[in-house]
């Protein structure tokens, strides 16, 4: 697929290290991570023994550490005990903690000793996140982590559908910070012009309701927050088809046009992504993480060789 072959070729040429935690223990992720090296996409960071990795991670590409046997283990620990003692850690928990892969990799990605990580074949989400939100954290000005999907489909113009993973019934504030990041990522990832629909089962008032409402307030105030191009409230086939959104009132260039689907709840947002997935013949990739100070992506647990690939190449995107 012509998009694709495009991150892949921009991600190549990025000069970032991606931590992937689990390459030793999951051999969809061991096959993704040889794809990378072989391929020389991108610098890995993988955790095991040596004798349990063949010659593509031998390389000046990929680092090897076995976690028992970090010399900083104690480092880290005192620096996540600073961290957190305000939130109850003791220094033996934190001893404890940075000898698990999870908060080993943050604690690599802490410390500047990598540049992303993306984890999550065998782990839980919370695994992934909980984590991640205690010591990567996120953005100053970004409150939330929200979880989206790139949908790409040869010969159709790529999609990002917002939120599908993580905020179960998003505020007003929420969809506004979603919408906004969304247009992010596009910009950033694809080097599109993001242009946000704020869906509803409503198009510019035509049904009243609080529901409506959030959506409605929610554009209102992504539009004081950024100078993206962000509507709504709207229908989906007024986002994706032209002469439907002249004929109900959207007079801006998101109608027909975009890029950028934010729903208006996790139910919406879910079902929608899979239904266009199994039934419209998109490949979905993500969930993608937004808003950590550093890319965190969390793999599904459901992911091929060829998702973790492109998930790998997304987060070197996003450093």
């Amino acid at each position: 697929m012509k998009i694709i072959d495009e991150i892949k070729k921009r991600a190549s040429k990025v000069k970032a290290t991606i931590i992937v935690p689990e390459a030793n223990i999951d051999k969809r992720v061991y096959d993704a991570c040889k794809s990378i090296l072989d391929n020389k996409i991108s610098k890995l960071i993988v955790f095991g023994k040596e004798d349990e990795f063949d010659d593509s991670f031998k390389t000046k590409n990929c680092q090897i550490i076995d976690i028992a046997e970090f010399k900083d283990l104690n480092k880290f620990a005192s620096d996540l005990y600073e961290l957190r003692k305000a939130k109850g850690m003791t220094l033996d928990k934190a001893n404890e903690l940075v000898r698990r892969a999870d908060y080993f990799s943050m604690m690599l990605l802490k410390e500047g000793l990598a540049d992303g990580v993306v984890a999550g074949a065998t782990w839980s989400t919370a695994d992934t996140l909980r984590p991640a939100l205690q010591v990567i954290k996120t953005k100053k000005d970004k409150p939330i982590v929200t979880g989206i999907t790139l949908m790409v489909k040869e010969n159709a113009d790529p999609k990002v559908f917002a939120d599908v993973s993580l905020i179960e019934n998003p505020t007003s504030e929420n969809l506004a910070d979603i919408a906004i990041s969304g247009a992010e990522f596009i910009e950033k990832v694809l080097k599109l012009e993001p242009k946000v629909a704020m869906l509803s089962y409503s198009t510019k008032g035509s049904a009243k309701s609080e529901m409506v409402d959030k959506v409605r307030i929610a554009t209102e105030l992504a539009n004081k927050k950024s100078n993206y191009l962000i509507d709504g409230e709207m229908q989906v086939d007024s986002a994706l088809d032209k002469s439907t959104a002249i004929k109900k009132g959207v007079t801006s260039k998101v109608g027909g046009e975009a890029n950028v689907l934010v729903f208006p709840d996790l139910n919406a947002g879910n079902i929608g992504y899979k239904l266009v997935a199994r039934m419209g013949g998109y490949t979905a990739i993500g969930p993608i993480m937004l808003n950590f100070n550093k890319p965190v992506n969390d793999l599904s647990r459901g992911s091929n060789v060829e998702e973790i690939i492109n998930t790998i190449c997304i987060t070197k995107l996003l450093v």
